[in-house]
């Protein structure tokens, strides 16, 4: 905690006028006696100048420095050689009180010394006396060794005390230092009855109770215990400390300690904001600065160096999410902090507005989502064309085109697609990412299905007839039937509109395309595809059998004059577009007293406030 610059200086103030009270007290004593000299000297000197002006001398009289003096007369040399003999007799008697006074200065810091020893030396017999009784197996045995520790020091303790007072006391100062060295034994003798009282709480502790009439009146004092301080859920991390949190808490984090049964979610992160909120606390703007930037920096290392690992990129993607929402939940700007409950607004930040920092961790939570995006459509690629477009899931019917490509059966179906997307939605959901980012997620990963499937069937002809048509829409909707029962689908998000296109298209090839008569029917049913698909797709249907005609060029000349054409529009999509990501945000119910530090992380260095 910062304090201010008057209570600091009071406090130096008190510690500086308790350990050198005695020297302040000589030095003034001192002073006063060299003041009286000064008085007596100015009185000398000004009747030996009256003198000088009197008259002619007769003989003169040798003073300090060597000048001459003629007394007028015999009685003014006399009082001149009284005056002259005194001043040498003050000078001598202040050269020797000045020395006097400087031995019983250091004779009294030298006590003060040993004393302030003795008192560290008694507090760590005290803790370690303590520390016996509360492991002590055996209640008799601990109180002899108590006993003898007992003896020990208060013969030390009297046998310096006795040695002090045997120095005479020549003056007023040694005897303010003898009573001060008193009052410091007196104040050891106290903490050694609070040691007496540690030794009779043996017998209680051990659960052996003594009789109540076998104690006596000093065994049955209470035991005085320090109040344990309130945990107010901050963790003080030491400057110089940065690069240790990072390494432990970030770069070489181990994901095992902080996400097993009984951790809380997004634990690094509330642990990240606890260390940034006692700097806060301690109105520090440059331990603030150090940790957001060392934190930020770390994140960004970590998830670039392991980018292809999806379960690594999701958990930061999780305490990034965390992070930032604590920064915005707990910002103590009034829009959200009305929101939280009195207990929560405890956890506020007080000094600094980090709204800055924000932006930072969203574009870092946007990075690392695209991260786990591109390794999902990596995952997927491979099994796309041949588990949709090329596998033939209905039993009993044939979809291969007479004339067309062979297609090589890799092993691949719709279910094993489906299996994927089943993976990485149980990953987001293990870390507890918001239904709103994984809605994003999914839409964004079938938006890659269907950009990748429609533009291979532009350009496959042998996958343009009805029985292809079929065959695809079947297995489309799987991967819809998966969706709805995860509940993605579900409140209009709006995530299966990404599969529009290509469920279009598979209707295309289905639907009679015979006269003029169907082109408006195809051009309300594919509303999504533009017209230059329209017209690839036409231009390339094959007939399923000799019985069906080629597509009329009336029915593309229909189509390409009634539906609108799109500004911009491309034969081909982009299945690497990525749609942007919104946040969302809810106040969530958290208590950072609740949060404790696994053993594994190694965090000891931080520290409870």
């Amino acid at each position: 905690i910062r304090r201010s610059d008057t209570a600091v200086n009071e406090e130096d103030e008190t510690d500086n006028f308790s350990s050198f009270e005695t020297e302040s007290i000589d030095q003034s004593n001192s002073e006063q006696m060299q003041e009286e000299l000064r008085v007596k000297l100015d009185l000398a000197y000004k009747t030996i100048a009256e003198l000088k002006e009197a008259g002619p001398p007769t003989s003169p009289i040798v003073v300090n420095g060597g000048d001459k003096i003629y007394p007028v007369d015999e009685n003014e040399r006399k009082r001149l050689e009284e005056i002259i003999i005194e001043n040498v007799e003050l000078k001598e008697n202040l050269d020797r009180m000045t020395d006097e006074l400087m031995d019983a200065i250091d004779e009294q810091t030298l006590m003060r010394t040993k004393y302030e020893q003795m008192e560290l030396k008694l507090a760590n017999v005290k803790e370690s006396l303590l520390r016996e009784i509360i492991n002590t197996r055996n209640p008799r045995q601990a109180q002899d060794k108590i006993r003898s520790h007992l003896d020990s020091l208060r013969v030390e303790l009297f046998s310096d005390v006795a040695k002090f007072n045997k120095h005479n006391i020549k003056t007023e100062e040694d005897a303010v230092l003898q009573s001060k060295v008193e009052v410091l034994a007196g104040e050891n003798i106290k903490l050694l009855d609070d040691i007496n009282r540690l030794q009779n709480a043996i017998p209680f502790i051990s659960g052996n109770p003594v009789s109540e009439k076998k104690l006596t009146r000093q065994e049955s004092l209470s035991t005085i215990r320090q109040r344990k301080q309130e945990f107010r859920g901050m963790f003080a991390c030491k400057k110089g400390d940065d690069s240790k949190l990072v390494k432990r808490l970030i770069t070489q984090l181990k994901t095992e300690h902080v996400t097993g049964p009984g951790c809380m979610t997004g634990l690094t992160a509330h642990i990240m904001f606890m260390c940034v909120r006692y700097a806060d606390h301690c109105n520090d703007e440059g331990r603030i600065q150090e940790l957001l930037t060392a934190i930020i920096s770390g994140i960004t290392s970590v998830t670039r160096k392991q980018s292809r690992d999806a379960v690594i990129s999701t958990f930061w993607l999780t305490n990034c999410l965390t992070l930032l929402h604590d920064l915005t939940q707990f910002s103590g700007e009034e829009l959200y902090h009305n929101r939280l409950t009195p207990g929560m607004r405890e956890f506020a930040l007080k000094n600094y507005d980090l709204s800055d920092y924000r932006p930072l961790l969203s574009d870092q939570c946007i990075n690392i989502y695209h991260t786990i995006v591109k390794t999902a459509q990596d995952e997927l690629q491979p099994m796309l064309i041949p588990g949709m477009l090329e596998h033939d899931s209905i039993p009993g019917m044939n979809t291969s085109f007479s004339g067309g490509r062979k297609h090589a059966d890799k092993g691949y179906d719709t279910g094993m697609i489906v299996n994927r997307l089943q993976f990485y939605l149980q990953l987001l959901n293990s870390q507890s990412i918001s239904i709103n980012i994984v809605r994003q997620f999914i839409g964004q990963l079938l938006y890659f299905i269907n950009a990748t499937l429609l533009n291979n069937l532009i350009l496959r002809k042998d996958l343009c007839h009805w029985s292809k048509g079929i065959q695809i829409r079947y297995n489309l909707s799987q991967v819809e039937q998966w969706v709805r029962e995860q509940g993605l689908d579900l409140d209009d998000s709006g995530v299966l509109t990404a599969l529009s296109e290509i469920r279009q298209a598979s209707q295309l090839l289905q639907m009679n395309k015979g006269s003029v008569d169907n082109a408006a029917a195809i051009v309300e049913t594919c509303y999504s595809l533009n017209t230059m698909q329209l017209q690839k797709l036409l231009m390339l249907y094959s007939p399923s059998s000799e019985f069906e005609e080629r597509v009329p060029q009336e029915v593309i000349k229909y189509i390409l004059n009634h539906k609108p054409i799109e500004t911009g529009a491309k034969l081909m999509m982009d299945p690497n577009k990525l749609h942007a990501l919104k946040f969302s945000y809810e106040t969530r119910d958290i208590d950072f007293t609740m949060v404790s530090l696994p053993p594994g992380l190694k965090l000891e260095f931080l520290e409870k406030y």
